[in-house]
């Protein structure tokens, strides 16, 4: 599944264009508004022109990142952080409940 990435700047009507993507994760959408808030850095993976997943950026570090209900398992959300890694010319470090032991 090709997707492309897109930075964007914060503002708060990003909560409504990612609201599919984070329909079975609520707590995320709450995540959203704090971090456009916040104005942290976001980062969206686009299908065909439609969001399949969105990530919140702290500097260097992934805060978190959902993927589409209708997307997961198909390497999307490994794709995303590639090409976020591509996009910013370096590493992105992750949570520590997402590092394996």
């Amino acid at each position: 599944m090709p997707i492309s990435v897109e930075f964007h700047p914060s503002r708060p009507e990003l909560a409504q264009t990612f609201a599919q993507v984070l329909r079975d994760q609520p707590e995320y959408a709450s995540e959203l508004e704090l971090a456009l808030g916040e104005n942290r850095d976001l980062v969206a993976a686009h299908f065909n022109g439609k969001p399949v997943a969105v990530a919140v950026l702290h500097g260097n570090q992934l805060a978190w990142m959902v993927v589409h209900p209708a997307t997961r398992g198909r390497g999307v959300g490994r794709d995303f952080l590639r090409l976020i890694e591509k996009r910013l010319g370096h590493g992105v470090e992750l949570p520590e409940k997402c590092k394996s032991s």
